[in-house]
């Protein structure tokens, strides 16, 4: 949680908090600094204003009732934890769910600091969600076709020499490279900014920090992800 004593951080609790991205102890004093001080009560309460348009745009990532009750079945009986693979990939995929959204959510309260107040709510957007081979949701990306910049949550990818590249496909398959990931925010050069459309994919390889950007990826991509516009 950032600092609430400094001005700039006490707006990101506020934000954090609006946002439902805090735990534990975190949001219990946050919770308690709302109740005491009228003027963060007042942050929080601007800051769900402001976010509540886009936040609306993102499925709830609930779990089927179902499910719980297997869970229950399973420590009523006490029988050793071995869970059925189906049961196994529907919680993950629960889990993927939630953590995609708070990963968004996240992408999107950076959108709003960066963008002017005007019109925020009117601009479309443009959402991804990376997922490895397992299907966890590790990556979430935000787009703001206005400014033509990328913004990731979270980004620390690579090592040993290699980079990590983004990479769009648009209709025809063909890869290209919109640049290396050096920081959570990617300017995207203007003549690639068209291909940047609803149902397009992004991916992520590896690369040799040497020559980037490059013509074609040189390994298989590690994270995929459709683009959807909301």
């Amino acid at each position: 949680m950032a600092d609430p004593a400094d001005p700039f951080g006490r707006s990101d609790v506020a934000a954090e908090l609006a946002l439902g991205l805090l735990e534990g102890e975190d949001r219990a004093a946050a919770q308690r600094l709302r109740l005491s001080d009228p003027v963060f009560a007042g942050e929080v309460d601007a800051w769900a204003a402001r976010l509540s348009p886009l936040l609306a745009a993102i499925p709830a990532a609930e779990p089927p009732a179902h499910l719980w009750d297997k869970v229950a079945a399973r420590i009523d009986s006490g029988a050793p934890p071995n869970p059925e693979p189906a049961l196994i990939r529907r919680l993950r995929a629960w889990r993927a769910g939630a953590i995609f959204a708070a990963s968004i959510a996240a992408c999107l309260a950076l959108f709003i600091l960066v963008r002017p107040a005007e019109d925020r709510t009117k601009m479309p957007m443009s959402v991804s969600q990376l997922a490895g081979a397992e299907g966890s949701a590790t990556m979430a990306v935000a787009y703001d076709p206005k400014a033509g910049m990328l913004h990731l949550s979270p980004h620390s990818l690579g090592g040993n020499g290699k980079s990590p590249e983004l990479w769009v496909i648009p209709e025809d398959g063909v890869p290209r490279s919109l640049g290396v990931m050096q920081s959570a925010v990617l300017a995207i050069s203007p003549d690639m900014r068209p291909m940047l459309t609803d149902g397009a994919t992004l991916a992520i390889t590896l690369e040799d920090s040497a020559g980037a950007p490059h013509k074609a990826p040189s390994t298989a991509p590690i994270l995929t992800g459709k683009i959807t516009t909301i």
